[in-house]
């Protein structure tokens, strides 16, 4: 399976470049259509100030929000137009969450920003982690800086048994089988697996499975105890000079990730490369 329809979310951010650039280079690779959706999110007045505000300066602001959009997508179109690639590209009125969970279900691979405080023009927050839960695809979430090659040529495979990490290792499987290099840095299985998993051979049938759709791969593990998940995967990442990371996002309870924080929250603010992540 190839991605032939990649969703892409569109602001007004300086990190929107990289995003466009990527999803640009996946879609001349695959041959696919893009499809871009730039949200203008409905203004929600609170109840307590409704009173003071008037309906036609909510408008008024709505209006030239929507006007600013369709400038900047007009600029996006133009750059899709020039790269050689298939964009159709529409401004959106609505909220962000929702309008990409509804077209995730018709998309092969969804396209996302790396949150950027300091930007604020920057409308990526929150989205990786809601729409991992909520979306029906799979999320590429792209750094806001930096220079990034094409990803899928270097591939950081991570692996720890979960149910997770099988469904990233199935969505990338059309990146995989094209690498040029897959390292796998895989760890025990999570404990409340450990019951179930005793006795197990992960590594041997992971490598199998691998061998058996000619994706070639080298081994790797998580030793030093020193160190956390996510700064072993960057590192092995940065050592490998990889350019995607491929891994199960959220293998524990979502709350316990909220208050403990988390690999896969960790790795949507540090890394400066490419996540391709499923839940």
């Amino acid at each position: 399976m190839d991605f032939k329809n990649l969703l892409l979310h569109l602001d007004h951010s300086g990190g929107c470049q990289n995003r466009l650039d990527i999803t640009f280079a996946l879609a001349k690779k695959h041959d696919a259509l893009i499809t871009g959706l730039f949200v203008v999110p409905d203004y929600v007045v609170p109840s307590y100030v409704e009173a003071q505000i008037s309906v036609d300066l909510i408008t008024d602001v709505t209006e030239k929000a929507l006007a600013r959009a369709r400038e900047t997508l007009s600029g996006y179109q133009k750059m899709a137009d020039e790269a050689g690639v298939r964009m159709d590209a529409h401004v959106v009125e609505g909220q962000v969450i929702p309008i990409l969970r509804e077209h995730s279900k018709y998309s092969d691979l969804l396209m996302l920003g790396q949150d950027q405080p300091d930007d604020p023009d920057n409308a990526s927050y929150g989205l990786a982690d809601a729409l991992l839960f909520e979306g029906a695809c799979a999320c590429m979430v792209v750094p806001h800086s930096g220079k990034l090659a094409l990803p899928g040529k270097r591939i950081l495979l991570t692996w720890n048994a979960s149910r997770e990490s099988a469904r990233a290792l199935r969505e990338a499987m059309p990146l995989l089988k094209s690498a040029e290099a897959v390292v796998v840095l895989s760890s025990e299985p999570n404990d409340s697996d450990a019951e179930i998993a005793r006795g197990h051979p992960h590594a041997d049938e992971l490598a199998r499975f691998l061998e058996s759709h000619r994706i070639e791969s080298v081994s790797s593990g998580i030793s030093d105890m020193d160190i956390s998940a996510s700064d072993a995967i960057l590192g092995q990442a940065a050592e490998m000079n990889a350019d995607l990371i491929v891994m199960g996002a959220y293998g524990h309870a979502r709350l316990r990730e909220i208050i403990l924080g988390g690999v896969t929250r960790d790795l949507l603010k540090q890394s400066q490369v490419p996540l391709f992540l499923a839940h």
